[in-house]
């Protein structure tokens, strides 16, 4: 590796930066030439760019006394230093911000929203290479005189600069500096996942630690890699510790296994998750003890088994179904049975629109679980009647695989002490909880799971095989999917056009739509256009409106959704308003409230002008989130570049009588479309639980050893032995 310090921008501003081009060749000791594995500085650019910052930071405080704002993504400024000096020489960045900000105003006049962090990232790369100029060849000896008076033309001189940084810096200095701890950055990696790698612990040390004047850059560097292995050594390692197999030199790792894989973790995700697991295990021990009372009615054989299950006396039950599997019947079916035993049953869902959905379509009382943990979990007073749950009730989790690991802990020990039954009910193939997750399908892979396989939901028999091939991933789906028309490729404009006409058409049949897509901004953007549509047919009181949430206006008719929980607030049915519950404007009133219906089911309610200011927002069209529990005749999914493969299956399978897959392309061009399906059916990210890295990693490094590559193999790796260089821009 070879670093080139630049003390300019190719704008002649004043920027210290290092270019490091690492080779991509590597030699063995006994002379062999390799290519080099770049997928950790692929993965981890992020991690060096912070490295980089960080170090940069801490020279220029030891050197200068320099003092830093906070830092954000890596990034920190020097605190006293105008906002216009900076503008002032940041000329390449205005440079690559204009040429950005049109290809952004293109990206979103193409795709209706914004891009990505990835996409993002792309289009940054894009401009800045096309506004990329030689470089002058002067010095910062040379340019000085010219700094000099670009500063004064803002009304700064170099002695009114060196003021400001050394006052401001002196009150910076003495601001305590928040301690950095081990507890601290393992917490902040384990907010947002389960597993986590040596990098991520600098990354995440980089983003917290602020500069230390005592020591020099090196110094710096070396108290990093300190500060790192000290986290690591407080970490959990999920490698192999009796593995055999070869080590490599840099990470200390089995050679087989990749060295981007996560392989670290804390005692605190591992105890939660150990919790649950084990419990499940001493769950499993006994026989299954069934309830032998079920009303099994239309159910098949599988639903009427789960029922049973739910409605026996085991500790913990699983149902697994696909959607449209007739989880909800066999739920139903259950509740009343429990009811002719006289056991108590209570449901739990991860939001309360879909605690609202489990209680009216399986019958019983429900509400979130983060209610009931808050009751239990409150020090200053016993939980409420409702959540005083007695031993031997059956509290039914539904949606159970978008519950935290974190919270699925927590209940596990509730029901433990209390002596609650518990019956997950979900499933693993469709949304997880935000940040860690994943434990519902590990429960369901390690124990004793009831899975629902035949489909009821859908009207046509092909749609019911198609869906459950979109489940796994399989892109033979879309064969399907296309031969009976429910791919249609079009530009952003015009499926939200196509949209509108659709929603408004099954509406006047008298039926439902469920709109879906990735975005807020997608969402934002279709809510707009059914109603432009629908104050167009007439169908919507055009001259008087009510301002709402996000800018947006409603009409008497307009679909609304609330989206916040507010349990003081009830409907005449005494049921509270809660988050992404939907209805329809009945009535505006003149200080700003509105009456509202609910769309499913009866209630009306008067929601006041403050909560209708900042909590109601135009309901035609929800994110992947909002819609996984819901059930209509039509179902929409607008497919993009944003889209996973969990989102697509959600938005894909909320239709009986049919599902459109709208995806957003250039052209009307289908295989432009399949590419864009295709690429999302292998996009998967989520979280995978420390218990099952652990065995994933477990089974890598017992891979026997492999036979070399075949002369295919060899010449297929030739042209990335010749790659020469990659260069990175820190």
């Amino acid at each position: 590796m070879a670093t080139f310090r630049q003390t300019t921008s190719r704008a002649d501003d004043p920027q210290v930066h290092t270019h490091a081009v690492i080779s991509a060749k590597v030699q063995t000791a006994d002379g062999r030439w390799l290519a080099l594995d770049a997928r950790f500085l692929k993965r981890h650019q992020r991690t060096l760019g912070g490295l980089y910052q960080s170090v940069l930071r801490n020279e220029l405080a030891h050197q200068f006394g320099f003092e830093w704002t906070d830092i954000v993504s890596g990034q920190a400024e020097i605190v006293g230093v105008a906002d216009e000096l900076l503008t002032a020489f940041s000329k390449r960045t205005a440079a690559i911000d204009a040429a950005l900000d049109a290809k952004l105003d293109d990206f979103r006049n193409r795709q209706g929203r914004d891009p990505t962090r990835w996409e993002r990232a792309a289009l940054t790369r894009e401009a800045s290479a096309d506004t990329r100029s030689t470089k002058s060849g002067h010095g910062a000896s040379d340019l000085r005189a010219r700094w000099i008076d670009e500063a004064s033309a803002v009304g700064w001189s170099p002695s009114r600069a060196v003021a400001a940084v050394e006052t401001t810096g002196e009150a910076r200095a003495r601001e305590p500096a928040p301690p950095l701890t081990v507890s601290g950055v393992v917490g902040a990696l384990s907010t947002s996942g389960s597993t986590w790698t040596r990098a991520d612990v600098l990354r995440a040390i980089c983003d917290a630690q602020r500069p230390v004047s005592q020591l020099d850059g090196a110094r710096w560097a070396a108290a990093l890699e300190l500060l790192c292995d000290q986290v690591v050594k407080q970490c959990e390692e999920l490698d192999p510790a009796d593995a055999t197999s070869h080590r490599r030199g840099s990470d200390g790792r089995s050679m087989w296994l990749e060295p981007t894989a996560p392989h670290l973790t804390s005692t605190t995700v591992l105890a939660e998750e150990e919790r649950v697991l084990c419990w499940a295990m001493e769950s499993d021990v006994t026989d299954p003890a069934p309830s032998s009372t079920v009303d099994c009615g239309d159910l098949d054989v599988l639903q009427a088994n789960a029922a049973a299950a739910a409605a026996g006396h085991d500790r913990l039950v699983l149902i697994v179904g696909p959607a449209g599997a007739g989880k909800t019947s066999a739920l139903r079916a259950a509740v009343a049975d429990l009811a002719l035993q006289r056991r108590s049953v209570f449901g739990l869902a991860p939001s309360a629109k879909a605690a609202r959905v489990l209680q009216r379509d399986a019958g019983l009382r429900a509400d979130t679980v983060a209610k009931l943990l808050h009751e239990w979990e409150r020090g200053d007073r016993p939980p409420l009647r409702d959540y005083l749950l007695p031993a031997g009730t059956t509290v039914i989790v539904d949606e159970a695989g978008m519950t935290g690991t974190g919270a699925l802990a927590r209940l596990v020990t509730l029901a433990d002490n209390h002596r609650w039954r518990l019956v997950l009910v979900g499933d693993h193939h469709q949304l997880q909880a935000v940040g860690r997750g994943g434990l519902f399908h590990e429960l369901c892979a390690t124990g004793r799971c009831h899975e629902l396989q035949r489909i009821h939901r859908f009207d046509q028999p092909w749609e019911a095989a198609a869906s459950l091939q979109l489940r796994r991933g399989d892109s033979r789906a879309l064969d399907a999917y296309q031969s009976h028309h429910r791919i249609i490729p079009d530009t952003f404009e015009r499926h939200l056009d196509r949209i509108a006409d659709a929603w408004i058409d099954v509406s006047a049949a008298g039926d439902a739509t469920a709109i879906t897509t990735s975005t807020n901004e997608h969402v934002d953007a279709i809510n707009a256009a059914v109603q432009a549509a629908r104050l167009h047919e007439g169908q919507l009181h055009e001259t008087v409106s009510v301002a709402i949430g996000g800018g947006e206006r409603a009409h008497v008719g307009d679909m609304i959704a609330t989206r916040r929980n507010d349990r003081q607030l009830s409907a005449d049915d005494d049921e509270p308003v809660r988050n992404r519950e939907l209805w329809t404007v009945a009535a505006l009133h003149p200080d700003g409230s509105l009456s509202a219906r609910r769309r499913t089911g009866r209630g009306t309610v008067v929601l006041p002008a403050a909560y209708v200011a900042e909590h109601v927002r135009l309901g035609y069209a929800a994110t992947e989130h909002g819609n996984q529990s819901d059930t209509v005749t039509v179902g929409i999914q607008l497919v993009t570049a944003a889209t996973t493969r969990r989102g697509l299956y959600v938005g894909a399978t909320r239709g009986r009588a049919a599902n459109l897959l709208l995806v957003v392309t250039d052209e009307s061009d289908v295989a432009e479309a399949r590419d864009t399906l295709e690429r999302v059916l292998a996009s998967d990210p989520v979280d995978v639980p420390a218990t099952t890295q652990r065995r994933i990693l477990a089974a890598a490094d017992r891979t026997p050893l492999r036979p070399g590559p075949s002369a295919a193999e060899t010449r297929a790796l030739r042209p990335a032995r010749r790659s020469g260089v990659i260069e990175l821009g820190m």
